[in-house]
Order: structure tokens, then sequence, then C-alpha cells
């Protein structure tokens, strides 16, 4: 299976470095793994990456659209801690698109990161990619 190690940092130091991380039942204790809130948000860090094997944004939206008991609380404190806007407005724009009840009320994280500012990237070799205020 093919895979990566990337480091990206998605959190305030505010927030308990444990927190959504935990062990596979019946796994070794010592390898812990994101819960589902924790890589919804860790996949939206990856969207539009400039490497090859970035995440797509459709692939992303398909992932997302499949989440449908994630845990309001649990994602609510994720998004209170994250500071990166790309990865706050992406998981609103999946909960809005979707129609999730996990996708309500997530424009206030938006918003605490700056009020209207856009976020836009492009490659060479893809489209522009501009996520709404």
């Amino acid at each position: 299976m093919p895979h990566t190690l990337q480091t990206t940092r998605l959190f305030d130091d505010g927030l308990i470095a444990e927190t959504a991380l935990s062990p596979l039942p019946n796994r070794d204790p010592s390898l812990i793994v994101s819960e589902p809130e924790r890589a919804l948000l860790e996949l939206a860090s990856d969207v539009g990456k400039r490497r090859a094997n970035g995440q797509s944004l459709e692939e992303a939206m398909n992932i997302a659209a499949s989440l449908r008991n994630l845990r309001p609380k649990v994602l609510d404190t994720l998004l209170s801690h994250c500071t990166r806007v790309k990865v706050v407005k992406l998981v609103r724009d999946f909960g809005e698109a979707n129609g999730l009840p996990w996708g309500k009320d997530l424009q206030r994280h938006v918003d605490r990161l700056g009020r209207g500012r856009r976020w836009s990237s492009s490659r060479k070799d893809g489209p522009r990619f501009t996520l709404k205020a």
C-alpha cells in the first residue's frame, strides 16, 4: 500500500495532544490513530497539496459524504483549536454540501480565523482552487 509521512501543524497549543486519537481495538495500544473527526481535518489538510499524491477535492468530498456519524462535540473541539483556514473552510463546505448533522453551524469557526478571508491555491498542472469566505 503506497503511503507518505508528513507533518503539518493543524492545532494551537491549547488542544490536548491526545484529543481524538486512540489505539485500534485489539491491537498494540502504543500505536495510536486518528479518530474519524480528527481524520477529517487531516484529510482536508491534504487537499490541494502540490505533490503528486495530494488528496483531490473530489475524493475528499466523497469520503466526507460517507461520514454520517461524526460526533459534533469532538469536531467542534478540534475546529475550535484548528489554526488552518483552508482546513476549517473545507470541513464547513463538506458538511454543508452533504447536509450532514455535524456540518451545521461551522461558519463560526471560519469567522474566528478571519472573517471575509478567502483561501486560494493554484498548480501548474491543475485548476485554481478557491474557498469562499
